[in-house]
């Protein structure tokens, strides 16, 4: 069985985060949509830096030619300028660096970020089986890897049509003609529920903004995982034990000094 969230901890964020950008001349005439186009959209279902998670959308999009302030001096000044019946129309002005053509400028928007957290549960529909791993797609979006080590004890594989495999684009060979059963033999299919034990961000290198995310799973608990640990440690001891093993050698003959 697949282990029961302990509690109801939420992965969806809001966070609003300003990056000083450029802006292509040929937007100078409407600086919104572009900028949301070659800024914000690009970031969408991929893993972002700065928010710790990957993006899921944006909304709110400001542009300004100074700093965005704080949360805590922005309700100050929503609250002086409550009395005025008249909204302000402040003019954007950009900044020119040097002979360089393209203008900076402050955007900000308020992403919806899905930010993983360790030893948290998700859940997630069955994409693929094989002898070695399974991998599920959790909101589908996100795949998540579970490898044989945590599985249940109880589950088997069996093999549909023996010596049926499939080359991935990564060139591993997977087996294809088999499923996974639990303990009581019913096969293993449809949306389960699991633990994220680990998960790595990173840029794809490129300087384009684009990022990865990488999240293993596991269907054992935190207590079930140091059990077998301890007990595959134990057995691995025990071997090398056996191999460290040697007996004595015996040395029949004289010793000789040499100076």
């Amino acid at each position: 069985m697949a282990p029961i969230a302990e509690d109801d901890y939420s992965l969806l964020h809001t966070e609003r985060i300003s990056q000083y950008v450029s802006l292509s001349p040929a937007s100078l005439n409407d600086p919104l949509p572009a900028l949301c186009a070659s800024i914000f959209s690009p970031l969408l279902l991929s893993y972002f830096p700065p928010a710790r998670g990957v993006v899921l959308a944006y909304e709110d999009v400001k542009l300004s030619d100074k700093p965005p302030r704080t949360a805590e001096a922005a309700s100050k000044t929503s609250k002086s300028q409550s009395g005025d019946d008249e909204p302000r129309n402040e003019s954007l002005l950009l900044r020119h660096v040097d002979e360089y053509t393209a203008p900076y400028l402050w955007a900000t928007a308020t992403f919806l970020v899905w930010r993983p957290r360790a030893h948290a549960y998700i859940s997630g529909r069955i994409t693929h089986q094989s002898q070695t791993h399974i991998t599920l797609s959790h909101l589908n979006t996100f795949p998540v890897s579970i490898t044989k080590d945590f599985f249940p004890s109880g589950w088997t594989w069996h093999s549909e049509t023996a010596g049926k495999v499939k080359k991935g684009w990564d060139g591993r060979l997977s087996n294809e003609g088999g499923w996974w059963t639990d303990g009581d033999g019913e096969r293993i299919d449809g949306d389960l529920k699991v633990r994220i034990r680990d998960f790595d961000g990173k840029m794809d290198g490129r300087g384009k903004g684009k990022g990865f995310l990488r999240i293993e799973g596991s269907l054992l608990s935190q207590a079930e995982e140091k059990a077998r640990a301890t007990q595959k440690g134990a057995k691995g001891k025990q071997k090398a034990n056996g191999v460290l093993r040697t007996q004595p050698r015996r040395t029949d003959g004289e010793v000789m000094e040499i100076e």
